[in-house]
């Protein structure tokens, strides 16, 4: 693969890189890049985890990163997930393990525990350091990538350091990139202002898009509106049948000729296209029978003009 293949590769099916330019020199450089994404075990696991960026490390490994998928147990436990108990966040991370797995993630990629680095006295010297080296008001402004809005700090202190956690982590594991959704654009912003403060290598920021709600709630904020394994009924999760698919879809948010930012329509931007390649949909032949679509373009405009309905 050359490196402008490899370069399109890493950027297919992303929101964002900061920056591109250093993207291009990364690749251009021998050795292997090293790629993470952090991800709390918090839940079971839904399809923008399980495909999106499921999809997307396996993209990095094509390209020639060694990918490590990093198990935040301990950030769950300080973000008050699964009643902040350690051994069920740790069987949540085996599953999420089996999860990826289950959707052909390759067996290449590394799997890290942050129960692993907590144990050294060197990573919560590491924490400290990008503590010193941000602001409580800087930090602050980061507690959106735990889903949670700047005020909620005052739960208790601990908010406080997950974002200088989440900096530790990417310095702890020598990184070149960083892979999350757009809501863990925060944290890789924050890490990169440390960096050169501290001395430490910088590393490239890659964000892919949201999965939104099915219910189309928080349309006019991509982080609120996300699908998320806490709104079960608003999401399609890894375990669901056939049936609950169908009866989540069918309950769905999907107004007529809005194809953007349709919950529906973003399933076949974000998951079907990429994994298909095209998209057939069985109609009545009185509608005009079964249509298939070679790109989203071709569906979004379909839609946009009436010509494919809810």
């Amino acid at each position: 693969m050359s490196p402008e293949e490899r370069l399109q590769t890493v950027l297919h099916g992303s929101e964002e890189v900061v920056t591109r330019d250093e993207l291009r020199t990364l690749l251009d450089r021998p050795g292997t890049p090293r790629a993470y994404v952090g991800l709390e075990p918090s839940g079971l696991m839904h399809i923008g985890t399980a495909f999106v960026i499921g999809s997307k490390v396996e993209d990095l490994i094509r390209a020639g990163f060694h990918a490590i998928i990093f198990l935040a147990d301990w950030h769950a436990y300080i973000n008050d997930k699964l009643g902040r108990d350690l051994e069920n966040l740790r069987i949540c991370a085996d599953y999420f393990k089996d999860g990826f797995r289950a959707v052909g993630v390759p067996d290449s990629v590394e799997y890290l525990y942050a129960n692993e680095f907590v144990r050294h006295p060197e990573y919560w010297q590491t924490v400290i350091q990008a503590s010193k080296a941000s602001t409580v008001a800087r930090i602050r402004r980061a507690l959106t990538i735990m889903g949670r809005k700047e005020e909620e700090a005052d739960l208790d202190a601990s908010k406080l350091i997950y974002p200088a956690m989440q900096v530790a982590d990417i310095h702890w594991m020598n990184l070149d990139l960083a892979l999350g959704g757009m809501d863990q654009r925060h944290a890789h912003m924050l890490y990169r202002d440390v960096a050169p403060k501290l001395g430490w290598k910088q590393v490239v920021a890659l964000h892919t898009p949201l999965l939104p709600a099915l219910d189309g709630g928080g349309r006019m904020d991509l982080v609120a509106g996300k699908m998320s394994k806490s709104r079960p009924d608003a999401s399609i999760l890894l375990n669901d049948g056939p049936r609950d698919v169908e009866r989540k879809i069918a309950k769905a948010f999907c107004p007529a000729k809005e194809p953007v930012g349709n919950p529906v329509l973003e399933i076949a931007r974000l998951i079907l296209f990429p994994s298909r390649g095209k998209l057939m949909i069985p109609r009545d032949p009185k509608f005009g029978g079964d249509v298939t679509y070679a790109s989203f373009s071709e569906v979004a405009k379909s839609y946009a003009d009436g010509e494919l309905h809810p």
